[in-house]
């Protein structure tokens, strides 16, 4: 099928000429002169590429790039630029242009933008967000969808991504979602874990044994970043790495994004850096578990990942998918809820979310023989007082009385120890109007061993 493309260019001269060597090349192109002619062009039609110049005579060109990238995510935009207009083509990445072209170019350079950007579309797995179906998640609700759009609205930049949300949520999924969309292979996302090591073993693990400043050595070491060279480099709760190795790291991704060699060179590319927190970026920078100049250098796209509870109409989906496929992998026959579990799965706080969610289902399945899951196979008091207030809650009558009236604390059931000790120190603290000292005196502990257990987490 012959592909439709966009062309917004405002010289006449060059529209002419772009338009000409592409239709030659077997392509449709429709043309505009303005930005805003060329987005009514592009909400009219269906433009798998658009090629387009980065000065517009009507509207920043930047601020067109965001507006396609919101329209269709899937979109791949190629810009074009003067020489010395480099820093607003890589502000141009950032906002979701898939390449750029730096004036004057050939021929040949515009047809091989194009074709690789086809490429790029062709070699993506489908992906249906009303189906639910995208690298991984679960989930096909609004909240959802709009997270979905997000990842592939920024996963096209090489730009720091910072994602946040409770435990359990699918960070690590977000992580691999946003590689995998940029089109880059699986072996080149490396994953890094600093939880429980030293400072020194976490400068080792990550950078080699090498000299962090030292580019023609640094490249060819064996940490972390060095492995994830031309890929990317996935930090899961950022905060945890210590104070000093912070500050190499903010100091390596400050001088990596200087080096212009560094960033044109193939085989020492540096990787995207991806990282993780449980906890809001700005407490972490606020209680200083995260130093300020590495802050700013990760905080720059960010995705927050909504919890299951605040997935209203989605639970039952989410949780008979997982459902069906850890039945399937125990040879079970399990298929779905009852009514009766849809509903207190839906009123549920669900504290440790999908992680929590996914180890009820798999305990449920071990233990059971059936098709669906009856309220006789959840734990003692799985539905608390504390749930989310809901009509529903009335509808599913008796069975359900002596589960109201048990205590807030088989909310935690399914989660692990130390979780289940900070949901509890976090809930004292929040309890005593944020004050540690007072939360220490009602859990008889000293103040510096909440300061101590909270770090950890």
């Amino acid at each position: 099928m012959t592909q439709k493309l966009l062309l917004i260019e405002d010289t006449a001269t060059l529209q002419l000429i772009y338009s000409a060597n592409l239709t030659n090349a077997g392509y449709i192109v429709d043309v505009a002169s303005t930005g805003a002619e060329g987005l009514q062009i592009f909400k009219n039609g269906n433009h798998p590429v658009v090629i387009m110049d980065l000065f517009l005579p009507d509207v920043d060109g930047i601020e067109v790039i965001r507006q396609f990238v919101q329209d269709n995510p899937q979109a791949k935009i190629i810009v074009i630029t003067s020489n010395g207009s480099v820093n607003r083509a890589v502000d141009a990445m950032r906002a979701g242009a898939f390449d750029f072209l730096l004036k004057p170019f050939s021929d040949e350079r515009l047809l091989s933008a194009v074709i690789s950007a086809l490429a790029s579309l062709e070699t993506s797995p489908d992906i249906n967000l009303e189906a639910g179906n995208f690298y991984g998640f679960i989930g096909r609700g609004p909240k959802m969808q709009e997270t979905y759009r997000k990842i592939m609205r920024i996963s096209p930049s090489n730009a720091p991504v910072f994602i946040t949300g409770e435990r359990g949520v699918g960070k690590d999924i977000c992580a691999n979602a946003i590689h995998t969309y940029a089109g880059m292979e699986p072996d080149q996302f490396i994953k890094y874990d600093g939880y429980g090591l030293s400072g020194e073993e976490q400068e080792k693990s990550l950078f080699g044994m090498q000299d962090t400043f030292n580019w023609e050595i640094l490249a060819t070491g064996h940490g972390a970043v060095q492995q994830a060279y031309g890929g990317s480099l996935y930090i899961r709760e950022v905060s945890e790495l210590d104070p000093i190795v912070q500050s190499k790291l903010a100091n390596y991704l400050q001088k990596a994004n200087q080096n212009e060699d560094n960033r044109n060179s193939e085989y020492k590319r540096f990787p995207r850096v991806i990282c993780s927190s449980s906890i809001d970026p700005y407490v972490l920078l606020e209680t200083k578990k995260i130093r300020e100049d590495l802050f700013y250098q990760l905080h720059v796209l960010t995705v927050t990942l909504p919890a299951l509870r605040e997935l209203t109409g989605d639970v039952q989906y989410i949780a008979e998918t997982m459902l069906k496929k850890l039945s399937q992998a125990e040879r079970k026959n399990f298929t779905g809820l009852t009514k009766e579990v849809a509903g207190v799965f839906e009123i549920h706080e669900w504290p440790g979310n999908l992680s929590q969610l996914e180890n009820l289902l798999h305990r449920i399945i071990a233990t059971y023989d059936s098709d669906f899951v009856g309220l006789d196979m959840l734990p003692l008091g799985f539905v608390s007082s504390n749930a989310k207030p809901t009509d529903r809650l009335d509808a599913l009558g008796d069975e359900l009385t002596i589960e109201r009236n048990t205590t807030a604390i088989h909310q935690l059931v399914g989660l692990q120890l130390d979780e289940v000790e900070a949901k509890f120190i976090e809930a004292t603290i929040q309890s005593n109007g944020g004050s540690i000292p007072k939360a220490a005196e009602v859990l008889g502990v000293a103040p510096s061993t909440i300061y101590r257990k909270r770090s950890k987490y």
